[in-house]
């Protein structure tokens, strides 16, 4: 008997193991699960007569591990640059060139020549100041599509097109040592126009790639679960234009009240949960737990309050939103299991080896009581679902590419390719003193050459009919060795078929274009603001060329005619540095093409008004002008 309780405790351990190993489902199924869809894959556009490097020279403190700190910096950004209607441009920052690349979409035709997009008349050094992602918006709303760069190194400049090229503004009045990683754009104090948060990671005023410093002060995170000593989380508003160039100030109490001013923040997405036409703001941090702040701004005065998710009995800790110790790396919001109601997708570092974190897909229960309670009504089913693991997730992202009315997940994964295995280091640190941690020179040597979650794939998940997802990646050939960061999706020509590209870290990046032969369905809106002050109706695909930009917030609620209600909303750009179009692509399945009862769109007009249309439109791609 004296061994019974120790029985006991391995047997249920071995039932726990159970329900941890995922279950697998045979060829034939994973064959069925992939006759939807086939993808064109190539390879991305790259500056001609510049050397390609794959490590960064960094400050001496960090050169023990600068193949660690050299990791982030891959994205790309679809969207409509040269205003044909067509989301078929393609921003790509390649760090083996520290470049940021403008160019059309492969197979879309030679429109204009690749170009570089480069601070001319602003202070700028490539090699301490990386770019490390962008933002494409008409920010000084006048029918132009601006694009604005983040840097790690300096404070975001944007570039704003003219009929002559470009003009440059700093983002900042003054040239700040920021670190940004990511950045997204939403009307965070309800005035009617775009507001723009940046999301950074190392300590503000680092010299992380200053290799002639001599300072002793460079740090790391003191932590590997609670670490908040990295940088200063901002968000921009928009207060006008100025000389043909919108003017930004930063609003400098928005973390009032909520206690956490320094994370190292790798992603952020901002969308509207509770119905009151606000975005609420998800903010994945590495190291620390993620955060859900629910926008309570009124009058343009910043207000957020932060929520966390229900402690249940059997709730396990990490599992549980904002308080979790996994790694934040990527967060997408979209409807997962197809009860109308937005999800959160996270990615996590959930190698098979080593640290065993998972993935979370926090499922909205809609109970929208809970957000007056201050309790976030989402709860992770990632395990479940089958959505919990993969390898060293960057990028989180949903989209329907075999448009039957289930989203697909897909994910940048891995760390740096290499051919010394540094995993056992690197365990080995994790599990050290969290202080020890902080002090770079404590570190064990991570270089070139060393890999760390290097043989990684895009997994692609499809929904099976017992409801869990499996990644099919291998049965559709894009299962290729390759170490991502961001992923966009969107629409290239517009025939319904929803195609995305890859940014890599130190190697090629790619583009997969959707070939599908499923004849499902599919609705596909393009939202846009009338910048015309004459226009104060709806224009449903209107004829003439309008000046006018998209609707970054606008929600769409859509109800077929068998009664299913079918959500999204314009995407400002959420993701760790991945940015989708911003237009909206629902999949259909095999309805008809009539069979969409009432479309409901909700959006701010510029006094900050909210305002609603019904509109009854078939299948296909539409472009629905709102007043603004």
């Amino acid at each position: 008997m004296r061994h019974l309780s120790k029985l006991i405790a391995v047997a249920f351990l071995i039932i726990l193991y159970g329900f941890t190993v995922p279950n697998s489902i045979s060829y034939q199924e994973r064959e069925e699960l992939a006759k939807d869809f086939k993808f064109e894959k190539s390879i991305l556009y790259k500056p001609e007569g510049i050397i390609p490097m794959d490590i960064h020279e960094v400050h001496p403190q960090y050169k023990k591990i600068d193949a660690w700190v050299s990791v982030v910096g891959a994205a790309v950004n679809v969207t409509d640059f040269d205003g044909d209607n067509l989301p078929n441009d393609i921003i790509h920052v390649d760090p083996r060139y520290n470049t940021v690349s403008v160019f059309p979409a492969n197979g879309t035709g030679e429109r204009y020549k690749p170009f570089q997009l480069s601070p001319k008349t602003l202070p700028y050094n490539p090699a301490s100041m990386p770019p490390s992602g962008t933002l494409a918006n008409d920010f000084n709303e006048d029918g132009k599509m601006d694009i604005l760069v983040n840097y790690l190194g300096r404070s975001p400049i944007i570039f704003y097109q003219t009929e002559n090229g470009f003009t440059e503004a700093e983002l900042n009045p003054t040239i700040e040592k920021w670190f940004t990683t990511t950045s997204t754009i939403a009307d965070f104090d309800g005035n009617g126009h775009d507001d723009i948060f940046i999301g950074n990671y190392f300590p503000d005023n680092s010299k992380l790639y200053e290799k002639g410093a001599t300072d002793k002060n460079q740090v790391m995170q003191h932590s590997m679960s609670r670490g908040d000593n990295g940088a200063t989380n901002r968000i921009f508003l928009w207060a006008g234009i100025k000389n043909g160039k919108a003017v930004f100030k930063e609003s400098k109490d928005w973390l009032q009240g909520l206690g956490f001013p320094y994370d190292w923040t790798l992603a952020v997405a901002a969308a509207d949960l509770n119905g009151d036409m606000l975005p609420d703001i998800y903010i994945a941090n590495d190291f620390a737990p993620d955060k859900l702040l629910l926008n309570k701004s009124t009058n343009g005065k910043l207000s957020f309050q932060e929520l966390k998710g229900p402690k249940g009995f059997f709730s396990i800790r990490s599992s549980v939103l904002g308080r979790d110790s996994f790694k934040g790396m990527g967060v997408d919001f979209g409807d997962i299991n197809g009860d109308g109601l937005l999800d959160i997708y996270v990615s996590n570092i959930a190698d098979d080896y080593a640290l065993h974190e998972s993935h979370f897909a926090f499922i909205n229960t809609g109970d929208t009581e809970s957000f007056t309670k201050g309790i976030a009504p989402f709860v992770n089913q990632s395990e479940s679902l089958g959505l919990s693991r993969s390898s060293w997730g960057w990028e989180a992202r949903l989209g329907d590419f075999n448009n039957d009315g289930v989203p697909e997940a897909i994910q940048g994964t891995g760390f740096r390719k290499g051919k010394t295995n540094r995993w056992p280091e690197l365990q080995e640190l994790a599990t050290g003193h969290d202080e020890f941690l902080a002090n770079p020179e404590n570190w064990p040597k991570i270089n070139q050459g060393d890999d760390i979650s290097g043989r990684a794939h895009i997994p692609f998940f499809v929904k099976h009919k017992s409801g869990k997802y499996y990644d099919i990646s291998a049965n559709i050939d894009v299962d290729d060795i390759q170490v991502t960061r961001g992923i966009a999706t969107a629409d290239f020509e517009h025939d319904g078929k929803l195609d995305f590209v890859a940014s890599s870290q130190w190697e090629d990046s790619r583009m997969y274009h959707n070939k599908s032969e499923s004849k499902n369905n599919f609705l596909g809106l393009k939202l846009i603001l009338s910048l015309d002050s004459n226009n104060h109706k709806v224009l449903i695909d209107p004829k003439q060329k309008l000046k006018a930009k998209y609707a970054i917030g606008a929600k769409v609620t859509a109800y077929t005619v068998g009664g299913k209600k079918i959500v999204s909303f314009v995407d400002g750009g959420n993701g760790h540095t991945g940015k989708r179009s911003s237009e909206i692509h629902f999949g259909l399945g095999k309805a008809a093409a009539n069979q969409i009862d009432n479309i409901e769109i909700s959006w701010r007009q510029s006094d900050g008004t909210v305002a609603l249309t019904k509109v009854k439109l078939d299948a296909g791609w539409h472009t629905v002008a709102l007043p603004y």
